[in-house]
């Protein structure tokens, strides 16, 4: 009874601290909550489906933070959130027959090469961003641009439905197989886009409830009910709830550039531990 009751309170401060950092950041929830149920011998398919169970009642206290604080980018919800759902059923089917080892070897290398990207971008004077959170949506480039480039820089600054799709599509997928959406679409919407990260960060956790819902429904319509350990979940979403407001409200308000290096910080952090973890 004490290891169950020490079972469920770590895995409600995972839910706590993986929910912050998603909420703040835009990521997290997913890999500290799978880490610390791979930890403690659960099935890696169950994990995934308690991870995305879970999501469905953190998503939805994430979103509506996010949306009450103005972090919602309303146009890139569709066109972000239908290839993620494909792409998260099709992973999800795939994943009840097949094992996921290479996959989870390979995503971290390619998510701590984003996390590069992002802190090079955000460490760099040049950089076509705004000045604070609460100041103007659109970027404040330091060099002023030639009057061609304002009809050609659409394209360039912010993600066109073509790559706001292939951005979901690929982040649904992982989710599908590891339980991480945030990490890659956050990533690589805030790469797309030169407004404030929170932007993305509040769109792809808006997106992330309807994902996870989606996979949830496709894992546990395909594996035996009584392997499910229904404790988990509510142990994500008890600790969950309560840090997501405070993430959301920093996102808010916290300048541009501490924000976007705090998410590249986030990712090397993260997928370095993941590496390390497979090597040792």
């Amino acid at each position: 009874m004490n290891m169950d009751l020490w079972l469920w309170l770590t895995v409600a401060a995972a839910g706590a601290a993986g929910q912050f950092l998603d909420t703040l950041a835009g990521m997290g929830f997913g890999a500290l909550s799978s880490t610390a149920m791979v930890a403690a011998g659960i099935s890696p398919v169950v994990v995934v489906g308690t991870v995305n169970l879970a999501k469905v009642g953190s998503g939805l206290a994430s979103g509506l933070s996010h949306w009450r604080f103005g972090n919602v980018q309303w146009s890139w919800v569709v066109p972000l959130g239908v290839p993620a759902v494909a792409g998260g059923v099709l992973a999800a089917l795939v994943l009840t027959y097949l094992p996921t080892q290479i996959i989870r070897g390979l995503v971290p290398i390619a998510l701590l090469v984003m996390g590069l990207l992002i802190l090079r971008r955000f460490l760099s004077k040049s950089a076509a961003l705004p000045l604070v959170a609460g100041g103007s949506q659109d970027a404040v480039s330091i060099n002023p641009q030639a009057p061609w480039r304002v009809f050609t820089r659409s394209f360039w600054a912010r993600p066109s439905v073509v790559w706001l799709g292939s951005i979901g599509f690929v982040g649904g997928v992982l989710n599908g197989f590891s339980g991480a959406f945030g990490p890659f679409t956050t990533s690589a919407v805030v790469l797309r886009q030169r407004r404030h990260p929170r932007f993305a960060i509040g769109t792809v956790n808006f997106v992330e409830f309807f994902v996870a819902g989606a996979i949830s429904m496709v894992i546990f319509s395909r594996v035996a009910w009584g392997s499910f350990h229904w404790e988990l979940p509510v142990a994500l979403i008890a600790g969950s709830v309560i840090t997501a407001p405070l993430g959301a409200y920093l996102s808010r308000h916290l300048p541009v550039r501490p924000a976007g290096v705090a998410v590249g910080l986030a990712l090397i952090t993260l997928n370095s531990w993941s590496i390390m973890r497979s090597i040792l």
